[in-house]
């Protein structure tokens, strides 16, 4: 009596032949740098003292639009935990109160965040303005949108984070609870959390200076500003959690970006722990 034999096929191997073309495989070689061709890969090898002033100051600004000027950082105090502590307590939360926060809250996330905290010297005799998140060039391509719930002082909309003035630029006045369940997937969270940050990154910032391997640098730039949004709502004892569940071109529409340009490219939810 012969033997069947059972053939086994993995649970994971492509049924297609040939395999799908993977379009972040492509990229990521072709942004690859190698010794004999990081020249060709930067689109410009050299920069003027003018344009590395005009690259340090790439912050997006709405003149004018209606503004919150937030709590000064200098005017909020300072809480007592260590830096051991918040980063043991660094948790994605999900159990949001229906509570508002204060303003001095979201001031100070917000500059804890991706403010303005310093400057050094650049080439000959610039000065460039830093801030609390690292970056590529210095070059700072994210930009910070605020849609407010429940927040102290502040009435619902979608705001800008005006970086160098340190205010709330109003873009669309109301409560917009219903449309950013919407465009951000159903998601429930936002009906309880007081703030949803809405992220995007302005890619042409850094890809002037990087070409297309730029690209991956606003990806680590946004990931670098996300950690110190964690850590500043861990140190106010604050729910936070972040997602890339959105719909990229509904987002878009919404904060009236291109998506081309400038994009969205992540999003959080902020708001007080349930007791």
């Amino acid at each position: 009596m012969s033997k069947i034999r059972a053939q086994s096929i993995p649970a994971l191997e492509s049924q297609l032949d040939p395999p799908p073309l993977s379009v972040s495989e492509l990229y990521h070689e072709n942004t690859k740098l190698h010794p004999l061709t990081i020249q060709q890969m930067l689109p410009v090898s050299d920069f003027s003292a003018a344009d590395l002033q005009a690259m340090s100051r790439a912050h997006k600004q709405y003149p004018n639009l209606p503004r919150v000027k937030l709590p000064a950082i200098e005017s909020i105090p300072q809480n007592n935990r260590t830096f051991d502590e918040v980063i043991s307590s660094r948790r994605s939360l999900r159990d949001f109160a229906d509570l508002d926060i204060d303003l001095n809250e979201l001031s100070k996330i917000l500059h804890q965040t991706y403010g303005i905290t310093g400057e050094i010297p650049g080439k000959n005799g610039s000065r460039l303005d830093v801030r609390s998140a690292p970056s590529a060039g210095a070059l700072y391509p994210a930009e910070i949108y605020i849609a407010v719930r429940k927040v102290t002082g502040v009435e619902p909309g979608i705001y800008h984070y005006n970086v160098p003035n340190h205010e709330l630029e109003l873009l669309i006045q109301g409560d917009l609870t219903e449309k950013m369940q919407e465009v951000c997937a159903g998601q429930e969270y936002v009906r309880r959390a007081s703030v949803v940050v809405l992220i995007s990154g302005v890619l042409e910032r850094t890809k002037l200076k990087y070409g297309e391997r730029g690209y991956r640098y606003v990806l680590l730039d946004i990931g670098h500003l996300g950690q110190n949004l964690y850590l500043s709502c861990a140190s106010m004892g604050l729910a936070v959690m972040t997602t890339c569940a959105f719909f990229d071109d509904e987002v878009n529409k919404l904060l009236r970006i291109d998506g081309v340009n400038e994009t969205a490219m992540y999003v959080a939810f902020i708001g007080k722990r349930q007791p």
